[in-house]
């Protein structure tokens, strides 16, 4: 298990729990709430949707736990400046409409946020949105892709004026010419 600053987390959640206590309760009027309410509001929601990832070095890279719970929270304050108040009037459940919405949302700026901060090779994020959509079952579109991007890694370093490519490969040769003791 990865250590974090234990007192600035239980600090933070202190202040979270004051803020929320002085909220006023509008219920499920959310246009009457101002902007900076509804982030306040939804803190808690950022930061549950956060350690449901996995925080192992293989998944998230260098991040830790607070990283994540910070990178939710980023995509909380954006994904609240693009709600449609309209849509959100006119759904039938408020509280459903608005939570996967922001929910979507949250779990998107992990996952570039992850993805950003995982390693070396950069993959594009559509093709890790079409390889996460089927789950890896498509496996042959997985491989062609890893290929592509390996044979034109090595496709761009292969000179044919190079001295090295033009030594004639022997080894079968040596195999056939061999004897074999027993």
């Amino acid at each position: 298990m990865k250590k974090y600053n234990i007192q600035g987390y239980i600090r933070d959640k202190n202040d979270l729990e004051q803020v929320l206590d002085r909220l006023p309760d509008h219920g499920l009027d959310y246009h009457l709430y101002t902007r900076n309410e509804l982030i306040a509001k939804f803190m808690p929601l950022a930061e549950n949707i956060a350690r449901k990832f996995s925080t192992s070095q293989q998944a998230s890279g260098v991040m830790s736990i607070r990283d994540l719970i910070q990178e939710g929270r980023a995509g909380l304050v954006k994904a609240v400046d693009k709600i449609d108040k309209q849509r959100l009037d006119e759904s039938e459940d408020k509280e459903k409409t608005i939570k996967s919405f922001l929910s979507k949302r949250i779990r998107g700026a992990i996952r570039r946020s992850i993805d950003i901060n995982r390693g070396d090779i950069r993959i594009p994020e559509h093709k890790l949105n079409e390889i996460r959509k089927n789950f890896g079952k498509d496996k042959a579109m997985v491989a062609m892709f890893f290929n592509s991007i390996f044979l034109s890694i090595d496709a761009g370093t292969r000179d044919d004026d190079d001295m090295l490519y033009q030594i004639e490969d022997t080894s079968d040769l040596i195999i056939k010419n061999s004897y074999v003791c027993i």
